[in-house]
């Protein structure tokens, strides 16, 4: 048998179990931060804990003769996890440390990228010095302030949108420099990019990258695209893999773009990347570079959330995931990952009141057979079990996809399974309709 241990208890890190588990010489082992039903049914053995700390983590793992790793979120790779599993002889699907850096510090991402000339990168400057980043915002109009840390995809702020003035945006970079978002006291500022954002993800084995289908994330929490950025509200793909808006080329610019910067970390650390690599793509114009193509928005060192739940249940029949896993952690990868022709569209049910504030422990119910019915697979996130019955924490609490051959017919799968989630949520009705797909299409028309 084959002891797998998993690290995460989100919805992502459900759909890597439901991965884990086709193969039946897996055993599946959890490290999870909180209690996720649908990573409990699937494993051997888990436990509940601080998935930041090593010790905790390795202990773990050294019990129950793990064979390979994978960590599903970014904190404990940019905490060191990776590393020390390796230590002891327990391969990782997920970067050391200092590659995962790559998501853990916007600024070491952008100054990579400008050292190794690696295309896609938009006009940037880091700063530690609030008066510097005003002057440089003022020099280049519209501009878009992130902190070089984590900040669970909430950090990113618009100039003009989220800030409303100099008043307000120079608070916005004091509280960056204060708070240190990742323990990083620094901000990134660039020229702010318009046109349609798309993520590509591969499986790397620190030399050989290997494609998954592109995904759409809606990262604002209401329908229309208005309100605040979220950790997403859900995202869809199609059945050629790519996107209504998304050209073989763009795809292909996005691809190498990744190999470049796998290339470039090992030249930079003198290490080899392996793990997921997750791109977030814009294709448009800059306000500063106005010529139509590619940029980067960033890199993640790991699976997306939501995107997961769209790409990793298309994993075909001859792809066995847990030789693809092996691949990575041995830097072996050897066979292309074959996905299924189908369209996927994938919608958050969260707290009425997230991301502002959210209640931990309402009850919810979940009727997995009609979601099953309907052709819809659900994915636990950001939930507990309480007394025996499942409570909300206070993020996104359940994700559900649907599966068709187009993406209509997948918005409605996934629509129509929402109803089985009962509690005090809401959704986002509109990702993956035809309404907000010809308006995302529009978009990059206008721009050509």
């Amino acid at each position: 048998m084959n002891n797998i241990l998993l690290v995460g208890s989100g919805a992502r890190e459900h759909a890597i179990a439901e991965s884990v588990i086709r193969d039946q010489k897996a055993r599946l082992f959890a490290v999870m931060s909180g209690r996720n039903p649908g990573i409990m049914a699937h494993s051997t053995r888990f436990v509940v804990g601080n998935i930041n700390d090593s010790d905790f983590v390795t202990n773990f793992a050294k019990e129950h003769r793990i064979d390979i790793a994978i960590i599903g979120p970014e904190a404990p790779l940019v905490s060191g996890l990776a590393d020390a599993l390796e230590e002891k002889g327990i391969g990782c699907v997920g970067p050391k440390k200092s590659l995962a850096m790559i998501e853990g510090d916007k600024a070491f991402c952008r100054q990579l990228m400008k050292k190794y000339s690696i295309q896609g990168l938009p006009h940037f400057q880091v700063f530690t010095n609030i008066r510097e980043a005003t002057g440089f915002i003022d020099s280049i109009g519209t501009a878009v302030v992130k902190p070089a840390g984590l900040t669970g995809g909430k950090g990113v702020r618009i100039v003009g949108e989220h800030l409303k003035g100099p008043d307000d945006t120079s608070r916005y970079l004091q509280s960056i420099l204060d708070q240190k978002p990742g323990g990083l006291g620094k901000v990134v500022v660039e020229e702010r990019l318009d046109g349609e954002e798309y993520t590509l993800q591969a499986f790397v084995d620190g030399k050989n990258l290997k494609p998954m289908p592109c995904v759409q994330d809606h990262k604002r929490a209401y329908e229309g695209d208005i309100g605040p950025n979220t950790g997403g509200m859900g995202s869809y793909s199609d059945k050629n893999h790519l996107l209504p808006f998304l050209s073989r080329d763009n795809f292909d610019r996005s691809f190498d773009i990744m190999k470049d910067t796998v290339s470039a970390l090992k030249k930079e650390t003198g290490l080899a990347y392996k793990g997921i690599l997750y791109g977030q793509f814009i294709v448009g114009r800059g306000n500063i570079n106005k010529d139509f193509g590619v940029s980067v928005i960033e890199f993640n060192c790991r699976f997306g959330d939501p995107e997961n739940m769209n790409v990793l249940p298309l994993l075909s029949e001859d792809s066995d995931p847990l030789e693809i896993y092996y691949g990575i952690a041995s830097g072996n990868l050897l066979k292309s990952a074959k996905f299924d022709s189908k369209a996927t569209v994938c919608k958050y049910l969260v707290p009425a009141t997230y991301p502002e504030t959210a209640k931990p422990g309402e009850p919810i119910l979940v009727d997995e057979n009609a979601i099953e019915r309907d052709g819809a697979q659900v994915f636990y996130a950001s939930v507990d079990m309480k007394d025996s019955k499942l409570v909300t924490t206070s993020s996104r609490t359940i994700a559900v996809t649907g599966f068709a051959d187009t993406i209509t017919e997948a918005e409605k799968i996934s629509e129509k399974a929402t109803q089985h989630v009962k509690g005090n949520l809401r959704h986002r009705r509109d990702i993956g309709t035809d309404e907000l797909i010809q308006r995302r299409l529009e978009h990059v028309r206008r721009l050509r």
